[in-house]
């Protein structure tokens, strides 16, 4: 499939097929970005990377929710889903490729089996998808990935579907979503 790039120009249209405003990404980012500018040189040295993992998470639940988003953490792989659409989003932080056009982002930290089965499930579903009954097409999720990346003078971020995944780094998109 083909690599689709979506930038400010067409995000919104994009996002809003997929029953997802831009706003609620961004505000979700933002609040994480703020959790952790309030860590301090006494917190543990991962915390600032976890508090805005963790916040950007919860703000981004709390927000999808009304529009019938619920929260998932089976195998404490941690979802917003919505079922009625099998759609689920995962936030990570991503490389310094995150929110770049022409460059490949990837995951900062390798992902487990969870993200595997995940990216699997999403090639899956493109297999011969005209020949597949309706039931079939929503059997699973489609895991969508936030990747977010602090830079230097700015927080990049984008909400891009995985393609492949190798030696827990996804390497692959079919579509990015460049906020």
């Amino acid at each position: 499939m083909q690599n689709l790039l979506h930038t400010k120009e067409n995000a919104v249209d994009r996002l809003s097929l997929l029953g997802i405003s831009l706003p609620i990404l961004t505000e979700s980012v933002w609040q994480g970005y703020l959790a952790r500018s309030r860590t301090t040189a006494n917190h543990p040295s991962i915390a600032r990377g976890v508090i805005m993992w963790a916040e950007t998470v919860a703000v981004l639940r709390e927000q999808l929710r009304p529009q019938g988003w619920v929260k998932s953490d089976k195998g404490n792989y941690e979802l917003v889903v919505n079922k009625k659409e099998s759609l689920a989003i995962v936030v990570t932080t991503g490389d310094d490729a995150t929110g770049m056009i022409g460059a490949t982002p990837s995951n900062k930290c390798p992902k487990g089996v969870n993200t595997v089965e995940a990216v699997e499930t999403n090639n899956q579903q493109d297999m011969f998808s005209e020949l597949l009954p309706i039931v079939e097409k929503t059997s699973g999720l489609t895991t969508w990935v936030l990747l977010m990346h602090m830079a230097a003078t700015e927080v990049r971020c984008e909400l891009s579907l995985p393609s492949s995944i190798s030696n827990g780094k996804i390497d692959g998109w079919k579509e990015r979503i460049i906020l």
